[in-house]
């Protein structure tokens, strides 16, 4: 599964600085245009799941974001990091394994907007790396 979505993302990129060229539109580094299509991948991972998606009820406990916890002082602030990087990494793993649709899916189902956020973030450096590695960019 992985490599169809580095050669997605890499093909994506190509037709990218392939568009700004024409369009005479200055190209910006890989690494920000890695970031714009996993950005992409992943705004089209919710338009695909939202409407069969299910949300979390509200008696439903789902993650709360960072600062809920600090207001809350229930949680030392060591742990809210630790927690929130134990599921950050699931979701990167599970990114990998699966697909990105996969691993937005489940973010969303935290209610947390920080960590789809993070996992953006990470999803474009990782794959960044993949691509790197691999040649593709």
């Amino acid at each position: 599964m992985i490599n169809e979505e580095l050669n997605l993302i890499s093909n994506r990129i190509k037709m990218k600085k392939e568009q700004m060229a024409r369009e005479k539109i200055e190209i910006p580094e890989e690494k920000e245009l890695v970031k714009e299509t996993i950005k992409e991948k992943m705004d089209e991972s919710l338009e695909d799941f939202l409407p069969d998606m299910d949300f979390p009820k509200p008696e439903e406990k789902k993650m709360p974001f960072p600062a809920e916890l600090y207001a809350e002082n229930t949680i030392a602030e060591k742990d809210i990091i630790e927690e929130a990087q134990i599921k950050l990494s699931e979701l990167v793993t599970m990114a990998f394994e699966e697909n990105i649709p996969q691993a937005v899916k489940t973010a969303l189902k935290t209610g947390n907007a920080f960590l789809i956020d993070k996992l953006r973030d990470t999803l474009a450096d990782k794959y960044y790396q993949e691509l790197k590695e691999k040649n593709l960019i």
